[in-house]
C-alpha cells in the first residue's frame, strides 16, 4: 500500500539523512533558495496527504515549514537549518514513514469491506474503494438471497433487491419483534438500504462516482454499517 505521498515522502527522507550526517560530522550546512523552496514545497505535500489519518502532524509539517530555514551567517543569499526544528521534522517523518497510514480507521470496519477497499484506499484510488465496498454489500445481499430463496429468480437491480430481502415480509429477520419500535426499525434501515444505493450506486456500472478521500471513507463506514447489519441478521422462520 503506497499512500498518494510517496514519493515526497521518500525525497525528504533522503534530505534528512543527508543533513543528518552533515551535522553528525560537525559540517557547516548551506541550502541553497532552490532547495530550501523545494523542501518547503514537498513539506507542504506531505501535510496535506497526511491532513485526515494524521491531523496533527498536518499541522505540525505547516509550522514546521515556516521554522525550519534562516539566513546563513556565512553565505550570503543562502539559508540553514535551525537545528531544534529539523529535530521535530526528524521524528515526524520517521513516524509517519514506519507507519504512513493510521491503521486504527479500518479497525471497525467490517472485515469483508476493508477487505475490498483498504488498499484501493490507501494507495489513493477513493472513488474506487467507494464502489467496491458497496459493491460488496449487494455481493452479501444477493448471496443472501441464494441462501433464502435458493428457487426464485434474483432481482437485476440492488434496489429490487433490497425490496425482496430486507421488506417487512422478506425472508431476512433484521430484528425478533414485531411491535412498532421493531416495524420502524426495520423500515429504517429499508430506507438506508435504498437511499445508499441509489445515491452511491453506478447503475451502468461504467465509472467509478467521483468523490473526495473524506467522502471516500464515509461511504466505506456506511457499506460497513450496513454489512454488519446484514451479517448479524437471520432468516425468518
Amino acid at each position: 500500500m503506497n499512500p498518494p505521498y510517496t514519493q515526497e515522502l521518500a525525497i525528504i527522507r533522503d534530505w534528512i539523512n543527508d543533513r543528518d550526517r552533515q551535522l553528525f560530522r560537525n559540517e557547516q550546512i548551506i541550502i541553497s533558495q532552490t532547495e530550501r523552496n523545494q523542501i518547503i514545497g514537498t513539506i507542504q505535500a506531505i501535510a496535506k496527504g497526511i491532513q485526515h489519518e494524521y491531523p496533527f502532524y498536518c499541522q505540525e509539517l505547516l509550522a514546521i515549514q515556516n521554522k525550519l530555514f534562516c539566513n546563513s551567517p556565512f553565505v550570503y543569499g543562502a539559508y540553514t537549518i535551525k537545528i531544534a526544528v529539523f529535530g521535530q521534522l526528524y521524528i515526524i517523518i520517521k513516524h509517519i514513514n514506519i507507519e504512513p497510514l493510521n491503521q486504527r480507521l479500518w479497525q471497525d470496519i467490517h472485515p469483508s469491506i476493508s477487505k475490498v477497499s483498504k488498499d484501493l484506499f490507501c494507495d489513493g484510488h477513493f472513488p474506487a474503494a467507494a464502489e467496491a465496498a458497496i459493491k460488496e454489500v449487494e455481493s452479501q445481499m444477493r448471496a443472501f438471497h441464494k441462501q433464502f430463496k435458493p428457487t426464485a429468480v434474483p432481482p437485476k437491480d440492488a434496489i429490487s433487491l433490497i425490496g425482496v430481502l430486507l421488506s417487512e415480509n422478506g425472508p431476512y429477520a433484521l430484528c425478533d419483534s414485531l411491535d412498532i419500535s421493531s416495524k420502524n426499525y426495520r423500515k429504517g434501515i429499508h430506507q438506508i438500504f435504498e437511499g445508499t444505493f441509489s445515491a452511491y450506486r453506478n447503475p451502468n456500472m461504467h465509472q467509478n462516482l467521483p468523490c473526495s478521500q473524506r467522502e471516500a471513507f464515509e461511504r466505506i463506514t456506511l457499506a460497513s454499517l450496513m454489512m454488519y447489519i446484514l451479517t448479524e441478521g437471520r432468516a425468518n422462520q
